[in-house]
């Protein structure tokens, strides 16, 4: 095997891919490679790490990489229990290398673990609980916006295509609670773009948002007051609830492009190819109409 297509020419490349047992169960995540071995490790509350040998990998894909061994031998040969002593003793490794460094490996396992999407699960569930608890519900006003232009500037014929989307989504936002804890589920299933579809549409609010609001408190003079928008972010449930689903949403870490971006590229795709469409048939308009009279073909006298 060429150095090029070996997997294995450079252990530094594989940091913070998934590590699996032989049969298939997640030990944790590649944080580093220490001689002989690689630190595999998980969890957010409770810290676990094990010490494996490079030597017992099999394989590695796009999934992440594979061993040779089951997760209850993991567990049983190489916890950290078990290699703390051994690897200062008979490894040349520097004791702080194998010691727990608790806040770096919680962020490190936050940052590149499957960890983050459960996170993000339940702060966007406790969002949704607080939802529930307040009644809070987005606020209609871009929907029936949307709703009166189209009934003012559109043809009657394009009417169902706009109106019905937006009737569904403005039925979602009010639901409130309920469709930020199914986006929680999404963030839990790993479904984040549909996820943060579903948390932003219940809350009724995004980063972008919230931003605008407190620009517009601080432009106005209105942050100065007794109860200001901060007050009301900060110390209501609702405010709470929206929130906790921004950070969710912030948090919570994909791989495809957002729902928002696809539909922005999927927009300025039509706008772009609307032009040639337009002359396309305005060239077919200017045709002057023929037909064929012995053989030739001569125009239509109109």
């Amino acid at each position: 095997m060429s150095e090029e297509n070996n997997p294995f020419a450079d252990w530094s490349e594989l940091v913070h891919k998934a590590v699996y047992s032989i049969d298939g169960k997640k030990i944790g995540f590649l944080q580093k490679i220490l001689s002989d071995y690689m630190l595999v490790g998980r969890g957010l509350v409770i810290l676990t790490k094990f010490f494996v040998p490079k030597s017992l990998v099999e394989s590695v894909s796009n999934k992440g990489i594979r061993l040779r061994i089951t997760a209850y031998e993991v567990n049983s040969r190489y916890s950290y229990a078990k290699m703390r002593e051994f690897l200062p003793n008979y490894v040349t490794l520097p004791r702080q290398s194998v010691e727990h460094r608790i806040f770096y490996d919680r962020f490190q396992t936050l940052r590149y673990s499957i960890t983050r999407n459960r996170l993000a699960a339940g702060i966007a569930s406790l969002s949704g609980v607080l939802f529930l608890f307040s009644g809070y519900k987005a606020t209609l006003t871009i929907y029936n916006l949307i709703q009166q232009e189209t009934v003012a500037n559109m043809a009657r014929e394009y009417w169902m295509a706009i109106l019905v989307p937006v009737g569904i989504l403005a039925f979602l936002s009010q639901l409130g609670g309920f469709t930020v804890l199914t986006g929680a589920g999404l963030f839990a299933a790993n479904r984040v773009n549909l996820g943060k579809f579903f948390v932003s549409i219940g809350a009724g609010q995004g980063l972008f948002t919230v931003s605008l609001h407190l620009v517009l408190e601080l432009l106005s003079g209105r942050i100065g007051i007794q109860y200001n928008y901060i007050t009301w972010l900060t110390t209501s449930a609702a405010g709470l609830g929206v929130l906790f689903a921004v950070v969710s949403q912030s948090v919570s870490k994909g791989k495809d492009e957002s729902i928002a971006v696809k539909a922005f590229k999927f927009v300025l795709k039509r706008q772009k190819n609307r032009p040639k469409n337009i002359k396309k048939k305005l060239g077919s308009e200017e045709k002057t109409p023929s037909k064929k009279v012995n053989g030739d073909e001569r125009p239509v006298e109109e």
